[in-house]
């Protein structure tokens, strides 16, 4: 049986553990009035954002349904302004990684009928 190779690839300081998220969950967007560009975001406990961060929601499959920038916190509630696209109830909110905010972007800009 031949002896198991020994591994000495160096660890980068600031790479992520294996299977660790590209993509931090920092919340879910809660219920808002049909049409609102302002949306409350429950945030995980523990959780720290700051006003002026960007964000992206996600849906079950991961794609990304909007741009979002936090306006105010108060509490574990953000409340976020969509940039880009049309989140949905429930969807995901997370701190995107390059490529996740490159998705992001080609999203449509947000749109009032009013």
């Amino acid at each position: 049986m031949p002896a198991p190779e020994a591994t000495t690839a160096a660890v980068h300081p600031f790479a992520l553990p294996a299977g660790a998220p590209r993509n931090v969950r920092v919340g879910f967007i809660e219920a808002a009035p049909v049409g609102s560009r302002q949306l409350p975001c429950s945030l995980i406990p523990g959780t720290l954002v700051r006003e002026g961060y960007i964000l992206v929601s996600r849906d079950r499959e991961l794609h990304p349904t909007g741009a979002l920038v936090i306006t105010q916190i108060q509490g574990r509630i953000a409340l976020v302004k969509i940039l880009r696209g049309a989140p949905h109830l429930k969807d995901e909110v997370v701190l995107p990684s390059t490529e996740l905010s490159r998705e992001a972007d080609k999203l449509p800009a947000f749109r009032t009928d009013s």
